[in-house]
């Protein structure tokens, strides 16, 4: 009876001890996104020496433009982040053209609602009316600069001084749209060749039609401005993407233990909370030296869990994995591209989710390569 009893205290101490394992490591592991801000400047495609970075801007709009946005505005709009906006000798050209805006035509359009009764019975109709008006419109824009890929030009041949005056050709002005001196064109692109406004609905045809006529030059002036911003949002994509050293602000996420029964999940949940606290502090225009410090202990924390959990279950897999995704991540943004491809191969060889090691190894690998294109430690540095 006595052998009875130890053996059974003995198999209740066993069980106990596995419930504390189960408990510990062996316990469930639910992953969950938070959040948290990141700031950086995105790179363009080409390289200017910093003592070069300047650009010019040519803007010409015809009557009906010109009167609804000022080629002023225009002009004050386009800009090239990273670059000094001068009037002389840019090495970076931007030229603007935007044509009269005419009307064309008008369009009635109806639309009928029927109200039926509870057998199905139509009880009455109701016709919709919207007229939309069709104006024509056009434009160009064409950026000039320096391309690493652009075919050497010619050397200009020497005028020969013993050469007579062509009596045809002194009289020949030379085309605005004729590109600026030793640049190359790098993008250009047309703007939309007609504009559409459509009214709101009315019950009549005629009050649609009247609606339309006494408002039509409020309607002219909305439509050349919205015309314009569409216009100048399309330049400035372009010019910065070829050339600008733009300010970037995103939202990005880490992986952060969800299970609260897990013994991680208290440190877990300061840990991200340093983080979102740390990253607001994140600018463009700064040196992440003094927040990659600070960010130390989160890191230190982040890369224990990879031995601390380093069995082979699936649990303590998915542990590594939060802890590698989240390393290579803070890295990346950091700007320590081979750092975070070191933790991308971690995480690959954990094999709980490949894809993800390899996304940030490829990102990292770029990371790198655009850094050094740039001549540049880090993605943040004041413009």
């Amino acid at each position: 009876m006595l052998l009875f009893t130890c053996t059974r205290k003995a198999l209740l101490l066993l069980a106990a001890l596995c419930l504390i394992t189960t408990l510990g490591l062996g316990q469930k592991v639910d992953l969950d996104r938070f959040y948290f801000e990141v700031s950086y400047l995105s790179l363009p495609r080409e390289f200017v020496e910093p003592d070069q970075r300047s650009y010019g801007v040519r803007v010409e709009t015809a009557a009906t433009v010109a009167s609804a946005y000022p080629e002023a505005e225009i002009y004050e709009k386009i800009r090239l982040f990273g670059y000094q906006k001068t009037e002389s000798n840019p090495t970076v050209g931007v030229q603007v053209r935007f044509e009269n805006v005419r009307f064309e035509k008008t369009d009635m359009r109806t639309r009928t609602v029927e109200n039926k009764d509870k057998e199905g019975k139509v009880t009455s109709r109701t016709t919709y009316y919207t007229l939309t008006a069709t104006y024509s419109a056009g434009g160009v824009y064409r950026i000039y600069g320096p391309r690493t890929d652009a075919p050497a030009k010619k050397r200009t041949e020497e005028p020969d001084k013993d050469a007579k005056p062509n009596r045809f050709l002194q009289a020949v002005t030379v085309s605005a749209q004729q590109a600026p001196a030793n640049q190359s064109l790098t993008s250009s692109g047309l703007f939309p060749s007609q504009i559409t406004y459509t009214t709101k609905e009315f019950t009549s045809g005629i009050d649609a039609s009247r609606y339309f006529e006494q408002n039509q030059a409020s309607i002219k002036t909305e439509l050349i401005n919205k015309y314009v911003n569409d216009a100048i949002q399309a330049v400035n994509g372009s010019l910065n993407g070829w050339y600008g050293y733009v300010p970037v602000q995103n939202r990005e996420h880490l992986w952060i233990l969800d299970s609260k029964k897990h013994p991680e999940f208290d440190v877990q949940q300061e840990a991200i909370k340093a983080v979102k606290d740390l990253m607001k502090t994140m600018s463009a225009t700064q040196s992440v030296a003094t927040l990659t410090q600070n960010l130390q202990p989160v890191i230190e924390y982040f890369q224990t869990l990879k031995t601390k959990y380093a069995g082979d279950d699936k649990q303590e897999r998915k542990m590594r994995y939060s802890a590698y995704y989240n390393l290579a991540k803070l890295y990346y943004f950091l700007d320590q591209p081979d750092k975070a491809i070191e933790e991308a191969n971690g995480l690959v060889k954990n094999d709980y989710d490949t894809s993800d090691g390899k996304k940030y190894a490829e990102l990292a690998e770029d990371l790198k390569k655009e850094l050094a294109k740039h001549r540049l430690e880090s993605r943040h540095m004041d413009l």
